[in-house]
C-alpha cells in the first residue's frame, strides 16, 4: 500500500509517504500553522517519492490530543483526500502514535505512560501496556495532579514530558525517550494487526473545550512586506 501520513498535533504539522519497502523521510514544520503549510508538505512528500496524488491507497490521520484548530486542518484535509480519491481513511491519536514509534525500544517492561507537553504547565497523559494497548483514556492535567493520580504506579516513560513528570514521580532512570517524535512506518505496522478499528475513527481527542486557542497574532496572519 503507498499511504499518506499527516500529523498535525502537538504544536507541528507532518507528512509521510509509506512505501512498501522503503523509507521516505518525514516532512516537519513547527514554525508555520498547519493551514499554511500542509499542502506544501503533501506535495513534497509526493514528489519525492515520484508519485501522483492518484496514485495514494489511503490515508492515516493523527487525531489528537492537541490544539483544536490544528486538529481539524488535520483531520478535514485528509477526509478530503479520501472522499476525493475514493480511498480508506485511517485514524489515530498521537499518544498511542508515538507509542507504536518506540516499540523497538522495549519488550520486558509493564506499563508506559506517554505524556506530552500541552500548553502552559499542563501536560497530555494517556497508560499504555507493553502491547501498545491503552490502559486508561488520555487526560489532560498539571504534574502537581499527575503526582497524585501516578505516584503508586511503576512506570516506564515516553514523549515530551517524561523528563519533567519522570522527575516528580522520582522515576527518572524509567525515562525510554523524551520526545514527540512519530514513526509513520512502525505506527502502520502496528495499526494494521487491526487495521479495521483505525478505519475511520476519526472522532479529534479534545482534552478541553472545542475552542480555538489564542496565540501570537502572527501565528494566523502573515507579515506584511
Amino acid at each position: 500500500m503507498k499511504l499518506l501520513c499527516l500529523d498535525t498535533t502537538l504544536n507541528n504539522c507532518a507528512a509521510q509517504i509509506i512505501l512498501p519497502g522503503k523509507i521516505t523521510p518525514l516532512l516537519r514544520d513547527k514554525t508555520q500553522p498547519p493551514s499554511d503549510i500542509i499542502s506544501f508538505l503533501v506535495n513534497k512528500s509526493l514528489s519525492d517519492s515520484s508519485l501522483n496524488i492518484s496514485d495514494l491507497d489511503g490515508v492515516i490521520v493523527t487525531t489528537g490530543p492537541g490544539n483544536f484548530t490544528s486538529l481539524r486542518v488535520g483531520i478535514s484535509f485528509g477526509v478530503g483526500l479520501s472522499k476525493g480519491l475514493a480511498i480508506p481513511i485511517y485514524g489515530i491519536s498521537s499518544l498511542q502514535a508515538i507509542m507504536f514509534s518506540h516499540k523497538k525500544n522495549w519488550k520486558e517492561y509493564k506499563n508506559f505512560l506517554v505524556t506530552a507537553e500541552a500548553r502552559g504547565n499542563d501536560y497530555f497523559f494517556q497508560l499504555f501496556d507493553n502491547l501498545s494497548n491503552p490502559i486508561s483514556d488520555p487526560i489532560k492535567t498539571s504534574l502537581e495532579e499527575a503526582k497524585i493520580i501516578f505516584f503508586n504506579n511503576n512506570l516506564f516513560f515516553v514523549g515530551s514530558g517524561s523528563l519533567g513528570v519522570a522527575k516528580t514521580l522520582d522515576q527518572e532512570k524509567n525515562i525510554i525517550c523524551d520526545n514527540d517524535e512519530i514513526d509513520f512506518l512502525l505506527v502502520f505496522e502496528g495499526m494494521k494487526k487491526n487495521i479495521s478499528y483505525y478505519q475511520n475513527n476519526l472522532q479529534p481527542v479534545y482534552l478541553s473545550d472545542p475552542v480555538a486557542e489564542k496565540k501570537d497574532p502572527l501565528w494566523f496572519a502573515k507579515k506584511k512586506i
